[in-house]
């Protein structure tokens, strides 16, 4: 493991300051989770995220998703894919967010994206399809991710409905 350099003094109450730099590189926002693990005279800080605790129950959920709607389909956290399952998984596994698409998962809105939006969901690169189903992953009051059902044509009803029932499945795992 190498080093920043940079050397923070711990506060009376413990605190340690992430510099700002870091937190942007890492896309740490205040109120972010963080995991602290130890190890000898080690600490390592990573940004939590709950849907890793029930992987196995996502991926078969996205998919049976992406099999049953014929779309790809992605669950996200605030700063990148979790899991990709579909025709294009490959192409957005561990993808990064833009800013603006993680401002736009806290916003906690159900929504249908198309057109000029989708050009700013993968940082640099535009989202590779013509409509994204949006559907927040909410776990007693707080945000986990996020579900997306990316497709070449508008999803219907049948698909965002499946795409709700897989959210409320992965909530009521997250409980």
């Amino acid at each position: 493991m190498s080093t920043a350099g940079i050397v923070r003094r711990i506060d009376e109450l413990g605190r340690i300051v992430i510099p700002k730099e870091m937190r942007r590189t890492m896309h740490l926002k205040e109120g972010d989770e963080m995991e602290i693990m130890s190890s000898g005279d080690a600490l390592t800080l990573r940004k939590y995220s709950s849907l890793e605790s029930v992987l196995p129950i996502i991926k078969s959920a996205a998919r049976l998703l992406a099999n049953a709607t014929d779309s790809t389909v992605l669950f996200v956290d605030t700063a990148s894919v979790t899991v990709a399952e579909g025709k294009d998984k490959r192409s957005y596994l561990s993808a990064p967010l833009s800013e603006k698409f993680a401002n736009e998962i806290r916003s906690r809105k159900t929504e249908v994206i198309k057109g000029e939006a989708l050009k700013d969901v993968f940082g640099d690169r535009s989202a590779g399809c013509a409509y994204i189903a949006l559907e927040p992953v909410v776990v007693a009051g707080d945000l986990a991710g996020a579900a997306m059902l990316l497709s070449d044509v508008e999803p219907n009803d049948i698909a965002r409905s499946y795409l709700n029932f897989c959210v409320e499945l992965i909530s009521a795992a997250l409980m």
